[in-house]
């Protein structure tokens, strides 16, 4: 509700029966919505990439130092971490071929790509990392 006590959405344009939404309309969200977990898997890898760089950074700079218990637990921390990165990597190939799934799908019910192939270049997040 705002200031005057009026529904800021009514319950026609929530519920709105009368909106039919087409298998093709369909694929192209799920499509979108897919190629943005895509994404997101990636910029955890990169996350986790990064954690584990500094990890083996420190590991090896409190080694340098004599600092033996630190060190250990840092570099106890890389490997943990190395664990994880790669569940975050088979995430990310299972995402990759949902994508890609998901653009055929695209594809075939919308009989062009044109819409799917925009929004692939404008998601692109480096390059052409697939």
């Amino acid at each position: 509700m705002d200031d005057d006590d009026i529904p800021l959405v009514s319950v026609t344009e929530v519920l709105a029966p009368d909106a039919i939404v087409t298998s093709c309309e369909y694929a192209r969200e799920r499509h979108k919505n897919i190629l943005m977990w895509r994404n997101l898997w990636t910029i955890l890898l990169f996350a986790f990439g990064t954690a584990v760089i500094v990890f083996a950074v420190l590991a090896v700079a409190l080694f340098i130092r004599e600092e033996w218990l630190g060190g250990a637990i840092m570099a106890l921390g890389t490997l943990a971490q190395g664990a994880a990165i790669k569940w975050v990597v088979d995430r990310r190939v299972d995402a990759v071929q949902e994508e890609e799934i998901a653009y055929q799908d695209v594809a075939a019910k919308c009989q062009d790509t044109a819409s799917a192939d925009q929004l692939r270049a404008s998601r692109s997040l480096i390059g052409s990392i697939r």
